[in-house]
């Protein structure tokens, strides 16, 4: 007799395939990459200021922007939390840089004001989404998505 005791009519089931947490199809990876494109978006922003380099750090921010957009709706409820965050972190931060940057329109003066504007932005996107970002690579859900901090 066998040892394993199988049948000789029925098969063995196929091994079930090992998924590891770190692939871009889980939802912890997706999760991930929305909180890194986040945080990579605002540290490019900060660094190419200028308009030649700054299309750098919009196609990240785009990039990022349609990864949390698209995987909002079909993710885990906590992987959506992160991606709502992620999300809201894009679009509340270029807002106020946009609004910012309105200024030296305004007024020439305005570019040391609007380069406070952009430090001052760069710090809270770079605390929030970093904050995200641990919270995402232990698969926690963020507390509060739609609040100003964290």
């Amino acid at each position: 007799m066998p040892s394993d005791n199988v049948t000789p009519f029925r098969r063995r089931p196929p091994p079930k395939p090992v998924q590891r947490g770190g692939g871009l199809t889980s939802h912890r990876g997706k999760a991930v990459l929305a909180q890194a494109l986040t945080l990579a978006a605002f540290g490019l922003s900060f660094v190419f200021a200028a308009p030649p380099l700054s299309y750098i750090a919009m196609a990240v921010a785009i990039a990022g922007g349609a990864v949390a957009l698209s995987n909002r709706a079909e993710a885990m409820p906590w992987a959506q939390t992160h991606h709502e965050h992620a999300l809201r972190t894009l679009i509340i931060g270029y807002a106020i840089l946009t609004l910012a940057s309105l200024l030296i329109f305004i007024s020439g003066s305005m570019l040391i004001v609007y380069f406070y504007v952009q430090i001052a932005v760069t710090i809270w996107a770079a605390l929030r989404a970093g904050i995200g970002l641990v919270l995402a690579i232990m698969r926690k859900p963020i507390w509060n998505p739609r609040g100003p901090l964290v």
